[in-house]
């Protein structure tokens, strides 16, 4: 019943709604309704739990991962599998759907509970993400792989170049690793120390060690971000410090190699 009341109201906006943006018309929009529906809007109710969006995610995750592979598998043909696996961690990341979800302003359309909608949760990454991938599953079980492909061509394809190369995808913690163990001879070491706010608003602090000293501090809703925040400011740290060694040092003045950037998830 939920979908088919979805589905009549899609369908009287279709001239200036969702459809529109997508600039694809659904054969069946209860299944972009059914898209649409996250889990909290079910809370209290009768329906069942399959009625939320979290099928067709999975869908479209799967449908999303196999398109970006083919994608980039074309598009740098000299690439070895490690880089490719790297480019496409960070363009099917839930930061990247979030993203290209909002050029069709996909919070606006997400049906959410009362008390996640409090919470902000029409711009939370994680719903617009999983949305986002609900939708392609939803376009692909309604017309097909090339009219996901076409979607994706649009919206999403054309930010590879600005997602691969966003600091949000520098993998930190990487990049510190490799200085340390090549300029110091010793491995990092991450500590938890401070977690505040409310809980559905966590900010966690965190610290890095090397050889016993306390090093950068970081924040991030979630301990991985903190953690890459504490090496993100690490390297700061230790690059600053390298013309005073250098010129101790190295009287030539030779410049250390900066640290690469790595893509990807910590």
């Amino acid at each position: 019943m939920l979908h088919k009341l979805l589905k009549l109201w899609f369908r009287q906006k279709s001239g200036d709604g969702l459809e529109a943006k997508l600039g694809y018309r659904f054969r069946d929009p209860e299944l972009l309704a059914h898209a649409l529906v996250h889990r909290s809007f079910l809370t209290g109710t009768d329906l069942p739990y399959e009625s939320n969006n979290e099928r067709l995610e999975f869908l479209g995750d799967s449908v999303l991962n196999m398109l970006t592979t083919e994608y980039l598998y074309k598009m740098f043909p000299d690439d070895s599998e490690g880089d490719l696996s790297k480019r496409k961690s960070a363009i099917v990341s839930g930061h990247a759907c979030a993203q290209s979800s909002k050029e069709w302003d996909l919070g606006e359309y997400v049906k959410i509970g009362k008390s996640e909608a409090k919470m902000g949760g029409r711009g939370k990454e994680s719903i617009l993400a999983d949305a986002y991938e609900a939708v392609l599953g939803a376009v692909y079980l309604d017309g097909g792989l090339e009219e996901v492909r076409a979607i994706l061509n649009r919206f999403h394809f054309p930010r590879i170049k600005e997602i691969i190369v966003a600091e949000d995808f520098v993998n930190f913690k990487s990049a510190l690793l490799e200085y340390a163990q090549g300029k110091l001879h010793t491995a990092p070491e991450y500590e938890i120390v401070g977690e505040d706010g409310p809980e559905h608003q966590k900010v966690f602090t965190a610290q890095v060690h090397l050889n016993g000293k306390v090093y950068g501090c970081g924040k991030g809703p979630n301990k991985k971000k903190a953690e890459q925040d504490a090496a993100r400011v690490t390297l700061e740290m230790l690059k600053a410090e390298e013309p005073a060694d250098n010129a101790a040092g190295n009287p030539a003045g030779n410049k250390t190699k900066k640290p690469a950037r790595y893509l990807g998830r910590p």
